[in-house]
């Protein structure tokens, strides 16, 4: 996979907290800004695979009308909490 290079304005502020933080933990600030983008992506990414989730549940209840009986979900979820072992 290649590599491509993004240019990122930052503060003076952040610029320096950044190789603070570098020299703390060995890395460059590249490293740590890095870093930073991809557990963001990983979180947004989740948000949004979770998003478009509950949108197809929406459009399935919207069709269907389907739903569950209130004692059925109370049950299944005091079952999370039932220690199984």
């Amino acid at each position: 996979m290649s590599s491509k290079t993004i240019g990122l304005r930052v503060s003076e502020e952040t610029k320096v907290r950044l190789e603070k933080l570098g020299e703390a933990r060995d890395r460059t600030p590249h490293y740590l800004m890095k870093q930073a983008v991809e557990r963001f992506l990983e979180t947004e990414e989740a948000i949004e695979a979770e998003r478009e989730l509950v949108q197809k549940r929406w459009e399935k209840f919207e069709l269907t009308g389907e739903t569950l009986p209130h004692d059925q979900i109370k049950t299944w979820a005091q079952s999370l909490t039932n220690d199984n072992s």
